[in-house]
């Protein structure tokens, strides 16, 4: 909650910033600080009002929220205020988030997405071919994020049930695969006191999720372009039926689960644990005989730094040896590159090279 309405005040201080700088800038040159002054000026402007729209987006997940996680979180949500200065933590979970749309919901991250998400479908269509069967496979995807994999994995007919833990995430997937087409205008302020909802249907939504990007960009307008969302039409991102997600830490929720899916699909999500020998222990154990892994992504260990933190980063090797010392059988592996949540437009373009590999756990266990 912090994380969305802290947002709110970015936009005044982002103008009040880029004004300041300017000013302070444009003093030290002679020739052309009158030129200078006049593009930024224009330039703080575009990123004012890109900002102002990217609050708009997220008054409607917030406002959609309010509805379905219940008057808990409407209560905490009405007494959080937005006088405290955006502090960097939450900024960046709001930045990445507008990012996360990008890559998992518009046409522009389709490349992105293909790379890791088709040699997961391809497999999962080629394991569970019988499509008249394929209500009775159930699938779990840890780490859904904003949901689309899992989505993809349910429109081919399986029973699939994503897991996330981030609250940033759930409220934001939600939105998207329950209220995308819904524009949703509310007479309240920041504080978020609820008033009159007015409810009606749009195609498309549309954030600038670059706007604050100041490094190696080719152009102002590189920068302050909008992205379109999401790139599928309203019958075809309504969530099927046999499609779920569940809140909580993997771990947890888990516990008493043994045994239960036929298949743990996992896309950069490993690397997220504190000790990845906990994940790969609970994945074996919640799968039933026979069950599947498919599993992409790197290992960038997300606890490594966090000095307060008690982690284990293990290289690739000794990963997959305990996989095979668990009791998985490794069907297949393989290293696909692929990038993520990157800007097709920006200079810097970071590379993964991912690990894909297929395990199964033994009928006999």
């Amino acid at each position: 909650l912090n994380a969305f309405l802290c947002y709110g005040n970015y936009p005044l201080l982002t103008k009040i910033s880029y004004c300041n700088h300017t000013m302070i800038t444009c003093a030290t040159f002679s020739n052309a600080s009158t030129t200078i002054k006049s593009m930024w000026f224009v330039y703080s402007g575009e990123v004012y009002e890109n900002s102002l729209w990217n609050c708009r987006i997220l008054k409607k997940i917030i406002s959609y929220g309010l509805s379905v996680f219940g008057e808990e979180f409407a209560t905490k949500t009405r007494r959080i205020r937005q006088k405290r200065r955006p502090e960097p933590h939450y900024m960046s979970k709001i930045l990445s988030t507008l990012r996360q749309i990008v890559r998992e919901w518009t046409v522009e991250g389709k490349a992105e997405r293909d790379a890791t998400y088709k040699p997961i479908l391809d497999i999962v269509r080629e394991r569970y071919s019988c499509i008249s069967d394929r209500s009775t496979v159930k699938l779990m995807v840890p780490g859904s994020g904003l949901g689309r994999l899992a989505f993809e994995l349910a429109k081919e007919g399986f029973t699939v049930e994503g897991n996330e833990y981030s609250m940033v995430m759930l409220m934001t997937s939600s939105f998207l695969l329950n209220a995308c087409f819904e524009v949703i205008h509310c007479s309240f302020c920041w504080e978020l006191r609820l008033a009159k909802v007015i409810i009606f249907e749009v195609e498309e939504h549309v954030i600038y999720p670059y706007a604050l990007d100041k490094s190696n960009s080719w152009s102002y307008e590189d920068q302050t372009r909008p992205v379109r969302f999401p790139d599928l039409g309203k019958s075809r991102t309504e969530a099927p039926p046999n499609f779920s997600m569940i809140a909580g830490d993997f771990l947890e929720i888990t516990q008493s689960r043994s045994s239960q899916f036929d298949c743990v699909v996992t896309a950069w999500f490993i690397d997220t644990a504190k000790n990845v020998i906990d994940y790969i222990e609970t994945i074996y154990r919640i799968l039933k005989p026979g069950g599947t892994w498919v599993n992409v992504g790197p290992l960038t260990y997300h606890y490594e730094d966090m000095i307060e933190e008690m982690s284990i980063e293990l290289p690739y090797e000794e990963v997959m040896r305990i996989v095979r010392l668990t009791g998985f059988v490794v069907e297949k592996e393989e290293r696909i590159t692929s990038y993520y949540t990157i800007n097709r437009l920006s200079m810097l373009q970071n590379q993964y090279t991912c690990a894909f590999f297929v395990a199964n756990k033994s009928m006999h266990c």
